[in-house]
Parts: structure tokens; C-alpha cells; sequence
């Protein structure tokens, strides 16, 4: 027998008798003619047939059985296994010949949405003999056995959640994937499917061959490292060359597409200048036992062993390139990487970068400015302190000019970290292919992963506004600098009392030039909430007004680094002006003088005051932050009581 319903059709068609209407039990079981005994060498003429009741799909064979669609262009004949797992999933018989539509078919398989639509036609009893019983169960048998934990052979297996929780991909993305690999060809151990899928579960779960070999029912380890092998050279062959890499993409591409107005705006001085993004990430590693691996693996700065790529990026965080990865020692800092960058071509990158092109880097690159600027290439950092305790106004501006663009790298290190292959302790036997690997999964970012920046061509008011901003005299400041070392004719109020105009979140946004702050200035306002002497279940907010000008207000934030460190925030206010309320701020932080975007302690006070109108709000979460820090004890240093022998010591016997 070839094993299809359909051969029967002739002889034991699908006989639905109709049910009584009294008759509901679905669990009711009549036999009609079964011997005692059966041979399975003597099969009778007439085979013996049993009627169960059961629910079944509609008999017509000309519309779809999941959505009633009545095309025969667009619907095609179920296979025998196909209403196999119609009746696993759903408990429902679908006859021979019973059509859907191509919409609901994934490769040989039905999708897993398909199953949720299927058109319950009645309740009926299913008239089948004894020879269609036994090939249904061996098709039962057979889709059982091959059902795996993972099994990505079967496109329904997973849901869309499913596919991106283990590859880091939704189904549609996967498939494109895969369609990629032209080099790899299906093997008796695995197909390109499961091959491909293997790769990058240990990319985006950071599973250990062991396990991965559990999960996808493989044989050993081994196989597993094989497979990752194979599937490395296949990708990096087939999809990183159309994806990543300083030539995949051109530079007029990358100005067009991928330079976001705000960089342009703020930047660039001359007609299609290129600005690019340029940081290194950091890869921890194991310790090693060779001693030169270990202490050119170790950093000082982070007390590790790891690697560092240096990656650069578009202004909107489309990553142009991976180079490296380096070691981690004091002759591998960040200057000295791109310095070796620039020197030896890496990846042909003084072709590839033209005259006046900008580098945007951060302080970390001070001692490769001087290349920079002898290569033809212009560099924005931000500003260094230089023993001083606060940045002048011209550099605080200045260096958030570069901020506000420089942010998207640490977004796009961020991107590749929440691969956790990255974000853990990389095997030392992994450290030859980590820079495949790292390629690899910049080249899927680019190729599926939204952008940080999503409308390169938002934020052009705001850029202009800031270039506005650091040209202007500030006099209100030097002003308020003045007033917040005064340490008379202040006196502390709760911030319900204080008279402060009303703003909105665009407002505040609006001042910060950004939304960083607003997002930074939840902490300083929670940190600063301190107990009612009232009422212990009520916290206040404590701020100073003067007695001089009642349209000023200044609050203490408590530093978010240094425990004994404090930053006086002063703000100068008119109540009476509806276009432009806030006149003023200024802040004793590093960055407390800029007029370009206020600091996030400025932001915590406008976003209290004028925001939230100084009502706290109480955040009973269980899985908030302050609840899970009163989970946590925070020891009480105990000292002992020390004398010395000079001193009397009295004890109660000698009284």
C-alpha cells in the first residue's frame, strides 16, 4: 500500500453517519464486526471497520478547510500527514482530498496560526476499517518519532516568539538567512536549517556545545563544533561580504542613507563630509596558563582579561566595520588601536575615508588626534578638564555637540551585547574565530535589526537651536553661579510649597536637547526623596528657596558615583512668562555650566517641579528598584572598644 487515504475512496470512502440528537458523548464506541483474532499475514477481502464519534472538518473539496476560500488556483490537496497532524493538534479528522490554501502551507508542513482558524464543521462518526486504522497509526507513530526538542526542520514548530527567542530572528528573518547559505549542502546529520540554527542559538543564548548538542538531538559536542565551524565559514563567505565591511556600501550610500541631520548639522563644515563613529567594545576571556596570552589579555582598567574590537558606525548606527579584535594591555589602548588602524590600512580604511571627513570619538582617542588630523581627517571629542573643577561654557557646549551625536555607538556595542555569547567569558579555544563571529553578528544587525536612529532627518530644528546656543553670551548664569555659593538667606522647604512653573515632558525634553537626562533624572529624584518628620509614609523633597528672589529655587543632588560628593542646582524661574518660563540654570557638576542641553541634575529638578508638580509617585512594584534594594541588607560597621594600658580600667567586682 503507498500509504494515502485517498486510494480508498472507492472502497471506504469517509462514511459520516449523522449522529442522534440525544447521543452527546463523544467518548461512545460501537464496533461492528471485529473477530476476535486478526493475522497480519491474512488480511480478509473485507476489511473490519469500527465507527468513532468524532468532530470533522467540512467534506467539500473545493473550498479551504482553515478559511472557507473557494479558488482552486490558490488551494492545493492536504497530504495523508498533513491531516495526520490536523487530528494531533486539534482532535479533528479531516477527509481525503480536503483542500487549503497555500497561505496556510510552510514548505510540507501547515503553519502554526493555520491551526487556530480550522472550521469545526459537526459532531459525526468516523467510519474507518481496519487497514486505514493501521496506516493511521503508523503515521502517528512516525511524526512522533521524529519530533526533537528543537526541531527547526519543521518551519511550524516554533511561533514567531519562539524562532526569536533562541536565534535571535523571527521566522521570515531566519528563512532569508538561510536562503543565504548557497555553500552548505544538507547532510545525513543535519540540514542547513538545523546547521544554521545551531550557529546562532550559541550566538544569542551563549549555550555550551554540550548543551546545544542536548537541545538539537545531536550526537556529541563534537558534532556541535563541526557544525558551528561549517556554518561560520559558510556565513562568512555568503552573507557578511553583502552586509558588512567598508566597501559593501558606498560612501555616497552612507551619506544619503545613513548620516542623520543632527551630525551633518552640528559637524560638518563642507558639502558631503562623512561622519563616522569610531569606539572599541570590550570581550571578556578566560585566564590563561600561558603566560604571555595572560598578561597581554589583562586590563588595568577594567581588572580582566578580555579582547577589544574597534568598531565604527554611521551617525544613525549602521555599522560599517569590525577591526580587530586586540589585546587589552597598556600598549592596546584606544588610541594606539586606531592609530595601528590608520597606519596599516586595516580593511583599506585611508581609501575608503576622504579629506575633512570627521571622526567622532571620545576621550579615550586624545593621543591619536595628532594622526587624525596629519591623515587630512577632521576629529570631534568631547572636552577634557585639565585640573579644573567644572567645564567652561565654550567646552561643556562643545562636548555636547558630541555627545549628541557620539551616543549611538554605545547603543550599537549594546546591540551586539545582548547577543550573550558577548556579554559572557568567551572560551579561550574560541579566540581564533572570534572576529568571525563578532562579523557575523554585526553583519545580522545591519540586516535585520532596526537602527538606532530611526528618521535620519528628524532633529534638524533642535541642531540649529543648539548651534544657536553656543555662540550667545550668558550673563544669567554667571549670575546664579554667583547666588549658589551664597550659604546665607536660604531656607529648606518641601517641593510642595514651592511656586514653580508648570511644563510639560516636550518642554523639559526641549531644554535637555534630548532625552537622555529625563531618563537619568528618575534616580536623582528618587535618591533625593527624604522622610516626613510628619508623617514617615509620606517622603518629601527638599529644596532652598532664597529669601531674596523668590524666583529662584536650588535643590542638592547627591553625586551618582561619588558618596560624599553633592552638586548645588540652582534654576531662575518666571511664573508670569508663558512662551519661555525657565530663564536660567546652572549646576556645580562638570557639565553644570552649558547652555547647549541642561545636565541631568537641572532635568531632575525641572522634571519634579514643573512636570510632576512635586507629587511623588509611589512606585509598589515588587519588581521595582527601591523594592528590591530594601530586599538587600547593607552592613553596620561594628568597631570594637580599644584601650590602652595608660588608661584605668574599672570593673563591677572591684566596686
Amino acid at each position: 500500500m503507498d500509504g494515502d487515504f485517498d486510494k480508498y475512496d472507492s472502497v471506504a470512502e469517509f462514511r459520516m453517519e449523522p449522529m442522534n440528537s440525544d447521543d452527546d458523548s463523544v467518548m461512545s464506541v460501537s464496533i461492528e464486526n471485529v473477530g476476535t483474532s486478526h493475522s497480519n499475514a491474512n488480511i480478509d477481502t473485507q476489511p473490519k471497520s469500527i465507527s468513532i464519534p468524532i468532530f470533522r472538518c467540512s467534506k467539500s473539496h473545493h473550498s479551504c478547510v482553515f478559511c472557507d476560500e473557494k479558488d482552486p488556483c490558490s488551494t492545493k490537496v492536504l497530504s495523508r500527514i498533513q491531516r495526520t497532524m490536523i487530528f494531533l493538534k486539534c482532535g479533528i479528522i479531516a477527509a481525503p482530498g480536503s483542500r487549503c490554501c497555500t497561505s496556510h502551507l510552510c514548505e510540507d508542513g501547515l503553519t502554526i496560526k493555520s491551526f487556530d482558524h480550522i472550521r469545526i464543521s459537526k459532531p459525526d462518526r468516523w467510519q474507518i476499517d481496519s487497514i486505514e486504522f493501521q496506516i493511521f497509526v503508523e503515521d502517528i507513530r512516525v511524526i512522533l518519532f521524529k519530533q526533537k526538542k528543537f526541531d527547526f526542520d519543521d518551519p511550524s514548530c516554533f511561533s514567531d516568539e519562539g524562532y526569536q527567542t533562541i536565534v535571535g530572528l523571527c521566522k521570515e528573518q531566519f528563512n532569508r538567512l538561510v536562503n543565504t547559505v548557497s555553500s552548505m549542502r544538507n547532510s545525513p546529520v543535519r540540514s542547513v536549517r538545523v546547521a544554521v540554527a545551531v550557529f546562532l542559538a550559541k550566538l544569542r543564548l551563549g549555550l555550551s556545545n554540550r548543551v546545544l548538542a542536548v537541545l538539537f538531538n545531536l550526537e556529541n559536542k563534537r558534532v556541535v563544533s563541526r557544525i558551528n565551524n561549517q556554518v561560520r565559514k559558510a556565513l562568512m563567505e555568503d552573507f557578511v561580504p553583502y552586509h558588512l565591511g567598508l566597501k559593501h556600501i558606498t560612501r555616497e550610500t552612507a551619506i544619503e542613507q545613513h548620516q542623520t541631520a543632527i551630525a551633518t548639522i552640528l559637524h560638518t563644515n563642507k558639502p558631503n563630509q562623512l561622519c563616522v563613529i569610531a569606539d572599541s567594545t570590550y570581550l571578556f576571556i578566560q585566564k590563561s596558563s600561558n603566560n604571555q596570552l595572560q598578561r597581554k589579555s589583562y586590563s588595568m582598567h577594567k581588572h580582566r582579561n578580555l579582547v577589544k574590537p574597534m568598531i565604527l558606525t554611521t551617525t544613525d548606527g549602521y555599522i560599517l566595520c569590525s577591526l580587530g579584535t586586540f589585546f587589552s594591555d597598556y600598549n592596546n589602548n584606544d588610541a594606539t588601536i586606531l592609530n595601528h588602524c590608520l597606519y596599516t590600512n586595516e580593511q583599506d580604511i585611508i581609501h575608503c575615508l576622504h579629506k575633512d571627513d570627521i571622526l567622532i570619538v571620545d576621550r579615550g582617542f586624545r593621543d591619536v588626534i595628532p594622526t587624525i588630523k596629519n591623515f587630512g581627517y577632521q576629529a570631534a571629542m568631547p572636552s577634557f578638564l585639565n585640573r579644573r573643577e567644572q567645564l567652561s561654557i565654550e567646552d561643556a557646549n562643545y562636548t555636547r555637540l558630541v555627545t549628541k551625536v557620539r551616543w549611538v555607538i554605545e547603543s550599537v556595542n549594546g546591540q551586539v551585547k545582548q547577543w550573550k555569547y558577548f556579554s559572557q567569558a568567551i572560551q579561550n579555544s574560541s579566540l581564533r574565530f572570534i572576529s568571525n563571529y563578532l562579523d557575523i553578528t554585526c553583519a545580522i544587525i545591519n540586516a535585520f535589526f532596526p537602527k538606532p536612529v530611526s528618521d535620519i532627518h528628524a532633529g534638524a530644528e533642535i541642531a540649529y537651536r543648539m548651534l544657536e546656543k553656543i555662540d550667545q553670551e550668558n550673563n544669567i548664569q554667571m549670575h546664579l553661579c554667583h547666588i549658589s555659593k551664597e550659604r546665607s538667606d536660604w531656607k529648606k522647604y518641601d517641593a510642595k510649597m514651592c511656586i514653580f512653573p508648570e511644563l510639560s515632558a516636550d518642554d523639559v525634553r526641549s531644554l535637555c536637547c534630548g532625552s537622555y537626562q529625563v531618563k537619568q533624572a528618575i534616580s536623582y529624584i528618587q535618591e533625593h526623596l527624604t522622610p516626613s518628620p510628619l508623617c514617615d509614609d509620606e517622603p518629601e523633597f527638599i529644596v532652598e528657596l532664597s529669601s531674596n528672589d523668590d524666583n529662584i529655587v536650588r535643590a542638592r543632588f547627591s553625586s551618582r558615583h561619588i558618596n560624599k560628593k553633592t552638586y548645588v542646582t540652582i534654576i531662575q524661574h518666571d511664573i508670569k512668562n508663558i512662551e519661555q518660563p525657565i530663564i536660567g540654570w546652572y549646576c556645580t557638576c562638570m557639565s553644570g555650566r552649558r547652555d547647549v542641553g541642561c545636565c541631568v541634575h537641572v532635568a531632575a529638578l525641572l522634571w519634579h517641579l514643573g512636570v510632576c508638580r512635586a507629587e511623588i509617585d509611589p512606585n509598589d512594584h515588587p519588581l521595582s528598584t527601591r523594592n528590591i534594594y530594601l530586599q538587600i541588607i547593607d552592613s553596620i560597621p561594628f568597631y570594637d572598644v580599644q584601650t590602652s594600658d595608660d588608661e584605668d580600667v574599672t570593673t563591677d567586682d572591684e566596686i
